[in-house]
């Protein structure tokens, strides 16, 4: 019973330890200033080129050794930044594309080996962040370590819409 018991208390302590080493921190003090975010959803011309949200973030006061723009994350979507020089202004951007109209190519059949090459759906991971609509989190590496920060205040732009 003892044995029992010291085995539930020291898994309950591990798993709790590993739970803290998930989560991931803001940094207070990036080597970057950000500048005023903004967003604006895109629509293409044609069914197949789809729709997303494009988030621009002007960046100045950069540290140009040891500093790698990572990832964006925003309104439950994460995808890679990208940095970008826009007449002497630094802006990292983010495309995010929504994937609502890609369809998978499935075999349906009413013999079940024949479905044996179909995909199984993708799991939804657990958005790491708590954010409101005008709240982003973007991650950078600096040197080896991946650093997070927080933008708030994020300006929508109308819908752009090609022809």
């Amino acid at each position: 019973m003892l044995m029992r018991l010291t085995t539930y208390v020291f898994v309950t302590i591990l798993f709790s330890l590993s739970a803290c080493s998930s989560q991931k921190k803001l940094a207070n003090d990036p080597p970057f200033e950000v500048g005023k975010t903004t967003c604006q959803k895109w629509v293409g011309g044609l069914a197949e080129s789809g729709t997303g949200m494009l988030l621009e973030i002007p960046i100045s006061n950069m540290a140009t050794d040891g500093v790698v723009m990572h990832q964006a994350y925003f309104r439950g979507m994460v995808t890679n930044l990208n940095l970008e020089n826009h007449e002497g202004q630094k802006i990292a951007k983010a495309n995010f594309m929504n994937k609502k109209n890609q369809k998978p190519d499935m075999i349906m059949s009413g013999n079940s080996l024949d479905e044996v090459g179909n995909q199984a759906p993708k799991q939804k991971e657990k958005f790491p962040f708590d954010l409101s609509p005008d709240q982003c989190v973007i991650s950078y590496m600096e040197g080896n370590t991946v650093k997070y920060i927080k933008i708030q205040g994020i300006k929508e732009k109308r819908p752009l819409i090609y022809q």
